[in-house]
């Protein structure tokens, strides 16, 4: 069974597991409105937990909710156990539902986030370091190409793989074991990838695992071997859902958050 759900779950206490209140997935506009590639679930206490909906066409099946209808009221552990099932929905779904749960024993335990980090700040770069990409992003390497140091970003379209003076697309991930500063995307908690992905980089100085679906227990992502974590937290549910559903920018219904596995106890 897979140990991020099992860490999770087991950290629940049994006899107060939250209910599901409502699954939040975006039905109108999915090419035009920019929050549809996002989901949330909430919990019958307004803890909301977030997913990345765009992922193996998912968006497309979830338009469908009588895929989920029954998990409505629900014990949330029993929506968190289609993270183990292998389509791509059901993997979304659970998840969101870890996220949320992740979410909900953060605030009990009286967790403070800290405002995030500028997102290569968390690799702590120096002069010799060669950056490693799991997921394009194009300012990020705009910034890094500035800098002059290399980034190689693992692509899985063959298409798109190339290499030019301090960058190198390639679709083999073996490529990352030459790099000592690694930026992997959140979407590989969901899919599952990212416990192919670690053993490659378990020489690297740093890792960090970013993205709005990034809501798990930190302990749990810092024990697989992430060196710190960059996500969101929902401080209010009511204005976020308006904010998301009209297509608009989240601003203080949320909080971008980093933390490096130094600071947390």
């Amino acid at each position: 069974m897979n140990s991020v759900y099992q860490r999770i779950i087991g950290a629940l206490q049994t006899n107060a597991i939250p209910k599901v209140r409502a699954i939040h997935i975006m039905k109108e506009g999915l090419d035009s409105n920019p929050n549809a590639k996002f989901g949330a679930i909430e919990l019958d206490d307004g803890t909301i937990g977030l997913t990345y909906t765009k992922l193996g066409g998912a968006l497309k099946v979830l338009q469908d909710d009588s895929l989920y209808q029954q998990f409505l009221g629900q014990p949330v552990t029993e929506l968190a156990k289609l993270y183990l099932e292998p389509a791509p929905w059901q993997q979304v779904l659970g998840s969101g539902a870890l996220n949320a749960i992740s979410q909900k024993l953060l605030r009990e335990r009286g967790f403070e986030y800290s405002k995030a980090e500028d997102t290569l700040a968390l690799l702590k770069l120096t002069a010799g370091d060669r950056v490693g990409m799991v997921g394009f992003f194009p300012p990020l390497i705009d910034s890094l190409k500035e800098q002059g140091i290399p980034v190689t970003v693992i692509e899985l379209k063959a298409e798109l793989a190339r290499a030019e003076e301090n960058l190198l697309v390639t679709t083999d991930p073996q490529a990352l074991t030459y790099c000592n500063k690694i930026l992997i995307t959140g979407t590989t908690v969901i899919n599952h990838t990212l416990n192919t992905l670690l053993p490659l980089v378990k020489d690297a100085d740093e890792v960090a695992l970013i993205g709005p679906s990034v809501g798990l227990l930190p302990e749990v992502l810092f024990e697989l071997g992430v060196t710190s974590v960059g996500g969101r937290v929902i401080l209010d549910g009511e204005t976020f859902l308006k904010r998301w559903q009209g297509g608009e920018k989240w601003k203080s219904s949320a909080l971008r958050y980093s933390l490096h596995n130094s600071q947390y106890q």
